[in-house]
């Protein structure tokens, strides 16, 4: 059981491995490694496309980035509570389960449900996919299971705050990609991604971040810009659009 908080590299290969699947790249498997500074964090092959790098970034407030002890804490628990039920490590041996805390919930409270969310995994077979049911009694505490397949090494926890991002920090974290220096014989793009905080509803990809894509786009190494939101298991926005560039 692969633990997201204590291992980077492993991390960016596994949400890099679910964001492939969600926007159909043609990614082959085996080709993805995960690659130290100056160059960006993960390269691959893809078909058709020949060698291409990604450069990850999650897109997160500064007050939860401030919490991630309460985060490790709650991984280990799961990971603690799971070893007790080996059943789960095989129903869920392919597996990302994401788990979605109310964002007013104390981490002690939180902590205190572990062992029942696992229980509740234990009622649901290999099968299982999407969206789990939260039981009335943990609702005021939990938000949301959701179990996502096809990633090694599982089952990979995440815990999750369902905080809103603002889009003032969706600028800033993407801005200082922008000031970053990349060493890469491979065409680069950037991968950003929402995972441990669902993406704003009221967001406006096509109107003022895409203005904000296009200011910068011709400054930046990047060639294409993705925003992936694992919560709503969608691509949010991309440029330019691999699909439109294949027609012209």
């Amino acid at each position: 059981m692969v633990n997201l908080g204590e291992n980077k590299a492993e991390k960016e290969r596994i949400i890099f491995q679910l964001f492939v699947k969600v926007a159909h790249l043609p990614v082959i498997p085996d080709s993805i490694r995960s690659e130290p500074p100056p160059a960006p964090d993960i390269s691959c092959e893809i078909t058709g496309r020949g060698s291409v790098a990604f450069e990850l970034v999650e897109i997160v407030t500064p007050a939860l980035m401030q919490v991630t002890e309460s985060g490790q804490m709650l991984r280990k628990a799961f990971k603690t509570a799971c070893e007790r039920h080996p059943e789960i490590a095989t129903r869920f041996h392919d597996a990302f389960i994401y788990i979605g805390f109310r964002s007013h919930a104390p981490i002690q409270q939180c902590l205190s449900v572990v062992t029942e969310v696992v229980d509740v995994l234990l009622k649901h077979p290999e099968t299982s996919l999407k969206y789990i049911r939260v039981p009335h009694k943990l609702q005021k505490i939990l938000g949301t299971i959701s179990v996502e397949r096809g990633v090694s090494n599982g089952p990979v926890f995440e815990v999750t705050d369902m905080t809103k991002v603002t889009d003032d920090e969706i600028f800033e974290q993407i801005g200082k990609k922008y000031e970053k220096t990349y060493s890469s014989d491979r065409p680069i793009e950037l991968l950003a991604y929402y995972i441990t905080q669902p993406s704003p509803d009221s967001f406006d990809w096509q109107s003022g971040f895409h203005d904000y894509v296009l200011k910068n786009f011709s400054r930046g190494p990047f060639k294409r810009i993705w925003v992936y939101d694992h919560c709503m298991k969608s691509i949010t926005y991309i440029h330019p659009d691999p699909d439109k560039e294949s027609r012209t």
